[in-house]
């Protein structure tokens, strides 16, 4: 393995989606990610669709590890896996509260064979406090998050984000937690709550809160901060356009022929909708190759709004390694998404395939012996 994290070992008891892409991120940044499965294997090995045997999910969130199967609840195979955890140097898990300790597998137990430990959870609400117990999935996360009441247009019903956003935003602030952990040294304790992941994330929505105590108000596509700022229609389309300075502004004014009304952006704000209304008015006489030419060439941020099979068709995209192939001993040929983070200069990715359940038991339990 190559990468900042070269040399570390993880061991990973991941299911579905946080803590498996947790480990990817790390196995991607070099370290030797060992994925303890029970006999059955994680829950997203079950999920469809799949290629050949194997899950399209569990495929998405787990390249570049290790697949060891444990019974724990063979006395045999928990004496096995205490053996393993004595040697790693971190441990990542996603299991529901209490599910590790009554298993022997929780921080106090394994800190005292492992004092420098890194031991990750996580959790749905936190490791402690009144909501600790209770289960929960992305929408759940969403919704009492506070990031459904914020998406959308006023008259919309309520809508989430299209991915479990949650979820692999846990995940890299566990990967974030544990590589600082690993540098610092010392061990030691991370719980990281899924939905605190999303409150956080709303920073500037949060201060919007803070400011008077009220809901921020529901704006689409639009910015509560800057305007303009949102997506426009154009004579065959749509596309997005952010102006974030007042010189922006004016430059959009002299590329439309425009007058500048509104040189601030607090005036801009104040008067969003005739600002928007328009700008509509001039973006719908033209196409939106059209607009994004006249803008890109003015040096103003906008872009289309593109499908996935566009998305992966663009040059950049491609150029970035953001889609890759690898053989796969079940499936063949499958297509992954790279990693966003780039190591002197060059993609940051474990060139192992997602592991069948299993794969190298037999490997990593010899290297005990």
């Amino acid at each position: 393995m190559t990468g900042p994290l070269a040399g570390f070992r993880i061991a990973e008891f991941g299911n579905l989606v946080a803590a498996p892409y947790a480990g990817m991120l790390l196995a991607d940044l070099g370290a030797e990610v060992i994925k303890i499965e029970p006999p059955e294997g994680d829950l997203a090995r079950r999920f469809g669709p799949f290629i050949g045997p194997e899950s399209v999910l569990f495929l998405s969130c787990n390249r570049g590890k290790k697949s060891v199967v444990l019974d724990l609840a063979s006395d045999d195979d928990k004496a096995t896996c205490l053996r393993l955890l004595a040697n790693v140097d971190a441990l990542l898990h996603n299991m529901r509260l209490g599910v590790m300790e009554r298993l022997g597998l929780g921080w106090e137990t394994l800190r005292s064979e492992n004092s420098g430990l890194v031991y990750c959870t996580i959790s749905a609400f936190g490791a402690s406090g009144p909501d600790a117990g209770r289960s929960g999935v992305d929408i759940v996360f969403q919704g009492e998050s506070g990031m459904i009441g914020l998406n959308g247009y006023p008259d919309d019903p309520p809508q989430k984000t299209a991915t479990t956003i949650a979820d692999f935003l846990a995940g890299t602030n566990a990967a974030l937690a544990i590589s600082a952990a690993l540098a610092g040294g010392s061990g030691g304790f991370i719980d990281v709550p899924l939905r605190d992941s999303l409150v956080a994330v709303q920073a500037g929505w949060n201060g919007l809160h803070f400011l008077n105590g009220d809901q921020p108000e529901r704006l689409g596509t639009a910015s509560p901060f800057l305007a303009p700022n949102q997506v426009f229609a154009s004579s065959d389309g749509h596309f997005t356009l952010a102006i974030t300075s007042d010189r922006h502004y004016a430059k959009l004014c002299d590329v439309l022929r425009l007058e500048v009304d509104y040189p601030s952006n607090a005036e801009r704000m104040t008067h969003r909708t005739t600002v928007v209304e328009g700008l509509q008015g001039v973006f719908a006489g033209n196409t939106t190759e059209h607009w994004l030419g006249l803008l890109g060439e003015a040096g103003l941020p906008a872009g289309r709004l593109l499908t996935l099979p566009e998305v992966f068709a663009q040059p950049q995209v491609l150029h970035n390694e953001m889609i890759f192939t690898v053989d796969h001993p079940s499936a063949g040929r499958v297509k992954l998404t790279g990693s966003p983070i780039r190591w002197n200069g060059g993609a940051t990715r474990s060139s192992l395939p997602p592991p069948l359940l299993g794969e190298h038991t037999r490997l990593v339990l010899q290297q005990l012996a």
